[in-house]
């Protein structure tokens, strides 16, 4: 059966329009006001950053889909990796304070958990996510960027922000290379996908470029939305002008369980024109069986290698506190022996002082 994925276009944040499309994508997908009685509303909440940065998910997408709604027992709840860092920071400055007060949707720290277990080659992973997924109907609401790991994240990857805070870094610290943290990615989302309702990827304005956190902004003009966060994505990856089998953590669902077939409904999709997407020709590289054999011996001579820039610091430590592997000092230096260039430093920094320096071998192929 076909997976059925809800185009809106949306052009801008404006609050009505955005209603529109928010309507549009639950209608379309089947989605009935009182299909719900406790939602989990879950957006990207990465760093702490204004909405206009475009890092984290826009507050109006979330405060419309609540709208929407109306009357059922609603949290927000997201879980950064600065675990360290007061919580609320996130909330005020990502916007979701001020759509609390707005709806009366209680905002929740990820406090609680247990676990789902997921298979990573011969590696058996116990991961921790939040609690409310057993009592909440997720709602699971993400912002369309590139990532320099994964090279793309949109729904499936938001998932990964049920974990609470430490625990994401430590993951990173287990599943190093970019493959084998896509590998897990496909992996996890399979565990955690029967805690999901519904999935919306806020695509009005998209990150190009050296995201997550740090690229460039492109104005793509729609909201997405479906049932399957794979589906979704494939979606998004049409939109972006992606062949989706280049997607690593996409390709390594394909190979294990099957990409769904896809259905567009609602709006026509126009994909944008020469979306900048990081380590492409990597990917590309990788899914050559003999070429990725030969880089695997190589590996070790690929490194994207995050370095601080001190000029543009301020000295938050939000880079230090995230860091699974204490390779960050008090005088905020990196030590090139611990690190394992996870680059959880580089997706935290609220400043953009910290840069991603590439080997040789990352040069050539990315």
């Amino acid at each position: 059966m076909k997976q059925q994925v809800v185009v809106a276009k949306c052009g801008s944040y404006d609050k009505q329009e955005i209603k529109h499309a928010v309507e549009k994508v639950f209608r379309f997908s089947g989605i009935r006001k009182e299909g719900f009685r406790k939602i989990l509303f879950k957006p990207n909440m990465l760093s702490a950053r204004l909405p206009e940065d475009g890092v984290t998910t826009h507050p109006s997408v979330v405060e419309e889909a609540i709208c929407f709604f109306n009357g059922c027992e609603n949290l927000i709840g997201d879980s950064p990796a600065n675990s360290l860092r007061p919580i609320q920071d996130y909330w005020k400055k990502c916007g979701f304070q001020k759509v609390s007060q707005n709806t009366g949707a209680t905002l929740v720290r990820f406090s609680t958990s247990f676990f789902v277990e997921t298979t990573v080659g011969t590696q058996v992973v116990n991961v921790p996510i939040t609690s409310f997924v057993k009592d909440y109907s997720l709602i699971n609401i993400a912002k369309l960027k590139t990532h320099n790991f994964t090279v793309l994240t949109a729904a499936v990857k938001n998932l990964y922000g049920l974990i609470p805070g430490y625990h994401k870094s430590i993951l990173h610290g287990r599943f190093v290379s970019p493959l084998d943290f896509s590998q897990f990615i496909a992996e996890y989302y399979h565990a955690v996908s029967r805690y999901v309702s519904f999935n919306i990827v806020d695509a009005v304005v998209s990150m190009e470029g050296n995201g997550p956190s740090s690229g460039n902004l492109r104005n793509t003009g729609y909201l997405i939305g479906g049932k399957n966060a794979v589906a979704v994505d494939i979606v998004c990856c049409w939109l972006l002008g992606i062949n989706e089998t280049k997607v690593p953590y996409l390709q390594a669902y394909k190979k294990k369980y099957g990409l769904p077939e896809v259905e567009v409904n609602g709006d026509e999709l126009i994909s944008v024109k020469h979306f900048v997407v990081p380590s492409k020709n990597f990917y590309l590289f990788m899914s050559n069986g003999f070429i990725r054999k030969c880089l695997n011996l190589l590996g070790k001579y690929f490194n994207l290698i995050p370095e601080i820039k001190q000029s543009k610091c301020k000295k938050c430590f939000a880079c230090k506190q995230v860091c699974p592997v204490n390779a960050i000092s008090e005088e905020l230096k990196i030590d090139r022996i611990k690190c394992i260039n996870c680059l959880c430093c580089f997706e935290v920094c609220p400043y953009r002082a910290i840069k991603v320096k590439k080997s040789f071998l990352a040069r050539l192929l990315t």
